[in-house]
């Protein structure tokens, strides 16, 4: 009795086996449905879920002007130190602080965070990056007498931020600080120019939007604009490109412009 009991618990485990090494076949190769399309198995669907999270996770590139352009036209901003004292780097110090989100401005905020740093006319920072092992060297320069300064990324595009100030005749000094984050293509949304009133007896830079709407309309029919800031001289040249919908440069036209100090504000020479 015992016997005839082993042999068929024995048969029964066969029989499981057999069944578990079928099954294990038929999930290891393709399936098929009785009309013998293929149907998709567990890996496939794995694979696909796989593959859309990574099309969802992955990010478009966003220019940190895009940020400051929405803004910066209803904001003041206060300049620290003596105000009859205020200079270039006063001004874009203060300019810096508040809009770091492009990374030019943001070297130039590290720059004046460090003190030793701050007291060179020219000075070299790097900036770690998030898609790359590699960081980014920035480099400061200064012409305080001129009222200059200039914040460039070492990389294949164009990557500045520019600042300048005139005195005003009513005692008051205009500055502005021109920004450029360029890609592979060219467009009309990578360059922002902003211009503040600043005003020594408050010591508040007062954004006037005005300037740069007269700039932005006069550009707004091409493909990108440039802009010279004076490191010599008072006037602003802007150059104005079209690229015809062609990506190969050498088929670019431009156009050059003037925008002439009177010294109370710029209009069109």
């Amino acid at each position: 009795m015992k016997t005839k009991f082993l042999s068929i618990m024995v048969l029964a485990a066969c029989m499981m086996m057999a069944a578990c090494g079928d099954n294990q076949k038929k999930n290891d190769q393709t399936a098929e449905d009785e009309s013998g399309e293929k149907v998709m198995t567990a890996e496939d669907a794995t694979a696909d879920a796989e593959a859309e999270v990574g099309e969802e996770d992955y990010e478009i590139p966003h220019r940190g002007i895009e940020t400051i352009r929405k803004v910066w036209a209803d904001k003041s901003l206060t300049v620290d130190g003596d105000k009859s004292k205020v200079g270039i780097k006063e001004l874009m110090k203060a300019f810096s602080g508040a809009y770091p989100q492009c990374e030019t401005n943001e070297a130039l905020r590290r720059y004046f965070a460090d003190k030793d740093a701050a007291g060179k006319d020219e000075f070299s920072l790097e900036i770690e990056q998030k898609e790359s092992s590699y960081p980014t060297r920035y480099d400061i320069t200064c012409n305080a007498r001129n009222g200059f300064i200039r914040s460039m990324g070492w990389v294949e595009t164009n990557r500045f931020t520019y600042g300048c100030f005139w005195n005003r005749k009513n005692g008051h000094k205009l500055f502005a600080a021109y920004m450029e984050e360029c890609w592979e293509s060219a467009s009309w949304d990578q360059c922002l120019v902003v211009f503040y009133d600043y005003d020594p007896a408050t010591g508040t830079m007062t954004p006037e939007p005005e300037l740069t709407n007269m700039i932005e309309k006069r550009a707004k029919g091409y493909t990108c604009y440039y802009l010279d800031l004076p490191e010599e001289g008072k006037d602003i040249q802007m150059t104005v490109v079209d690229d015809h919908g062609n990506d190969m440069d050498e088929d670019w036209t431009e156009e050059s412009f003037v925008l002439k100090w009177d010294g109370q504000s710029f209009g069109w020479k």
